[in-house]
């Protein structure tokens, strides 16, 4: 039986069907961009709302340096003109040099880094380190001992400029020129001595700090760098506590889709703590756990441990600004 619809109706309902059929596909895929733009977005946001992504800090007081076999001849940098990088004449430095000055010039600049408050007590910190850069030239050391220092102490400088401005606002970009440095200094020391955990500990903190000031594109391209340098730093020396501490940082303020979490943080942190030598290294691990558990909300715990820390250094004034942060809430 002849169908009773007219021919040019049903190629009309055909195109219809065909039409209905486009403009769905067409929704479906609309909708599917939209949500894989919204995750997009989302992650932008989380991570540019984590704060300054890596805003840290620690030290570890200098230590031997291992002599490998090396081939890399690496071009250092001149040494510092007293005029240029504002050193003063200072009966610090000695008329001969050695290594032990030098480690106790540098912890003297460490105590004042971090047992001060801005101005002129914070300014001091500068010229000590300085002066340990000054002291550094007129010491006769193997090239590797050389270059370590010198990696420290141009990430010690970057850590005094970032933390003039506790971290935030345009000045802290005075850094950014030590952090590189530091990170570029430290990847030949890693070439040169590849079995030294300081080396790739100072690799992957120096990127840290270069990326808390660069921004989220290049956390997401070099945070898992940053972190593998750490972590290997941890398998040459387990006991390492500046590399504990620059780790547990690392999860204490990544974000979620770059492996943030507290907890781990708070175990690096203990870690630290455990293996510190040094009073500065134990003070830093106070501190960060005050963070990690104000960050949790655990607000009894974070004030506990920003007092241990003011019991070291009673005149850090960025710990003393957590507390009455604590106590505004």
């Amino acid at each position: 039986m002849a169908s009773s619809i007219p021919r040019s109706w049903a190629g009309h309902k055909k195109k219809r069907t065909c039409k209905i059929a486009l403009d769905w596909v067409s929704i479906r895929a609309v909708t599917n961009i939209k949500k894989l733009y919204g995750l997009i977005v989302l992650a932008l946001i989380a991570l540019l709302t984590s704060g300054s992504l890596w805003a840290i800090r620690n030290h570890q007081n200098a230590v031997d340096t291992k002599t490998p076999n090396a081939s890399v001849v690496l071009q250092l940098p001149p040494k510092p003109q007293k005029a240029s990088r504002g050193l003063v004449s200072s009966p610090l430095l000695p008329s001969v040099a050695t290594v032990e000055q030098l480690r106790t010039l540098y912890a003297r600049s460490q105590e004042q880094l971090y047992n001060s408050q801005l101005g002129r007590e914070y300014d001091e910190a500068l010229k000590l380190l300085w002066q340990a850069y000054d002291l550094l030239t007129q010491l006769d050391l193997i090239e590797d001992e050389r270059l370590y220092w010198l990696t420290q102490l141009e990430f010690d400088l970057g850590s005094w400029y970032q933390g003039a401005v506790y971290g935030e606002g345009p000045e802290a970009q005075r850094a950014l020129p030590y952090y590189e440095k530091a990170h570029q200094l430290a990847q030949g020391l890693v070439q040169r001595a590849p079995e030294f955990s300081e080396g790739h500990r100072l690799l992957g903190e120096s990127l840290m700090r270069v990326i808390s000031l660069r921004g989220w594109f290049h956390a997401l391209t070099h945070a898992g760098t940053a972190k593998e340098a750490l972590k290997r730093a941890l398998v040459l020396d387990p006991q390492n506590a500046a590399a504990h501490l620059a780790l547990g940082v690392y999860y204490l303020y990544a974000p979620g889709l770059l492996g943030g979490n507290l907890e781990k943080a708070v175990g690096y942190f203990r870690q630290a703590e455990d293996f510190a030598r040094e009073q500065t290294t134990r003070f830093l691990a106070h501190r960060w756990r005050g963070v990690a558990y104000a960050k949790r909300g655990e607000r009894e715990k974070a004030r506990a441990f920003f007092h241990r820390a003011l019991e070291i250094y009673p005149k850090s004034g960025w710990d003393r600004h957590q507390l009455n942060k604590l106590k505004g809430r």
